[in-house]
């Protein structure tokens, strides 16, 4: 039974704990850390004062129990299952959902990511599928071992080099750019994976009210309300988008005022402070922020009463980010067809927007070392047309 399963497996980490060194955030779907990271009671009390604006959202009995195992499971992964790089796995199973080629990995020179950052955006999007019920969180994390150790000794492969400054990844280090570009991946490729399988009631192995160390299955009935795969996906990027610009102004004495649909320059200077903002966490080592425009044509997706009426079209800003830290993944995600990406610059500026009251369509390009997001804000009329920038374009 699945109580008896992970009542085995709980077991098999009390067995072997006093030997490994290593830390976890319940319910990241990732281990996090190593001996070399953070250690101890001070690794505890880091990771509870990152997560203290996420905690609490979860606030009902079942979201908690859903958490407990999770924190479980995810300590027994890293500490069980740690591989170095390069080093294969005799634990590795076929790949649940079948098999898809892996994006060539990039071996470029990146700063070191902020970890309560980079906490969070593991955790955000490990939070939000929870709450939206998406899938059993047990089943989300087993899935999520069997991906992250089929793909790792192909993905940490591509970094070897006898210059170890450029050809390292470290596994399990979130401040390391390579390995979090990986994780993240992973993280997403099994949230998409589970969305696909659409199931909107299922059983879930939870914690006991109470007890930690005890378990019992439950029936889950996700909201109808997200019971159209295209609706669970919008929310998602909702909720993910609201907790990263929530961290952001947490962590800052920034202060952003927002005022229903401002003018053009405040939603311009207000959007420069955020990214100010990533550039600050490392979150990538540049960006630029332009002006752009598109001229005046029907969208399909709106009434008639919205249309652009002005013939000059919609104004727009376009934001391109350097180096940024899920530079690969998000090319790697849609390389395999994933509709659900962790384009978190992206998020957070929607979420900005959301708060403005400003309806939003956004239009993506990828190249070698910059991802670019273009914003065309509804009801600002362009004053003039320019050309959209060079690269591959994904309009969603």
């Amino acid at each position: 039974s699945m109580t008896g399963r992970v009542w085995a497996i709980s077991a098999l980490f009390v067995a072997v704990s006093a030997e490994t060194q290593v830390f976890s955030k319940p319910g990241w779907g990732c281990a996090v850390g190593h001996s070399g990271t953070l250690k101890g009671l001070e690794a505890s009390r880091h990771i509870s004062k990152v997560a203290g604006s996420s905690r609490q959202v979860l606030k009902t009995r079942a979201e908690q129990r859903r958490r407990s195992l999770a924190s479980s499971l995810v300590a027994l992964t890293g500490g069980l299952l740690w591989l170095r790089s390069g080093e294969k796995s005799a634990y590795a199973g076929p790949q649940w959902g079948g098999s898809k080629p892996l994006l060539r990995p990039l071996n470029i020179p990146r700063d070191r990511i902020d970890m309560d950052t980079a906490i969070t955006m593991m955790r955000s999007s490990y939070d939000v599928t929870d709450m939206l019920d998406v899938c059993p969180m047990d089943d989300f994390q087993t899935q999520f071992y069997k991906k992250r150790i089929q793909y790792q000794s192909e993905y940490t492969s591509a970094f070897y080099s006898p210059d170890s400054r450029s050809g390292t990844v470290n596994i399990g280090d979130l401040g390391d750019p390579q390995y979090f570009d990986y994780i993240s991946f992973v993280q997403y490729a099994v949230i998409n994976d589970q969305i696909d399988r659409n199931r909107q009631v299922f059983e879930e192995a939870q914690g006991v009210f109470g007890d930690e160390a005890q378990f019992e299955t439950k029936i889950v009935i996700r909201d109808t309300k997200y019971s159209d795969k295209a609706a669970l996906i919008k929310e998602h990027n909702r909720r993910v988008g609201d907790l990263l610009l929530d961290h952001l102004l947490n962590t800052t004495d920034m202060k952003i005022s927002f005022k229903a649909r401002p003018a053009f320059d405040t939603v311009l200077s207000d959007v420069r402070k955020l990214q100010n903002l990533l550039v600050a966490k490392r979150f990538c080592g540049a960006y630029e922020l332009t002006e752009s425009s598109r001229p005046a044509r029907v969208d399909p997706l709106k009434p008639p009463k919205n249309q652009p009426s002005d013939n000059q079209g919609e104004r727009g800003i376009t934001v391109t980010w350097e180096r940024p830290c899920n530079l690969w993944s998000q090319q790697a995600l849609l390389a395999q067809g994933y509709t659900l990406r962790n384009d978190f610059e992206a998020k957070i500026i929607e979420a900005y927007l959301r708060r403005c009251e400003i309806d939003a369509r956004i239009e993506s390009y990828y190249r070698s070392l910059f991802v670019t997001h273009t914003f065309y804000l509804d009801g600002y009329p362009a004053p003039m047309t320019s050309s959209a920038p060079g690269g591959s374009v994904v309009a969603f």
